[in-house]
């Protein structure tokens, strides 16, 4: 395999994952798993 091909494709796979990553997180402004004060603060609103 070309060293071209090579690099070309794992700077994809870089790419995607770090797009899915960002998703997850909302851009970076929360982390995976863990929920704000304004979401708890609105669940517990709608739960009372």
């Amino acid at each position: 395999m070309n060293h071209d091909i090579v690099i070309f494709l794992v700077s994809i796979a870089g790419l995607i994952l770090y797009l899915v990553f960002s998703a997850i997180t909302e851009m970076g402004t929360k982390l995976p798993g863990k929920r704000g004060e304004e979401e708890t603060r609105k669940d517990k609103q709608i739960s009372s």
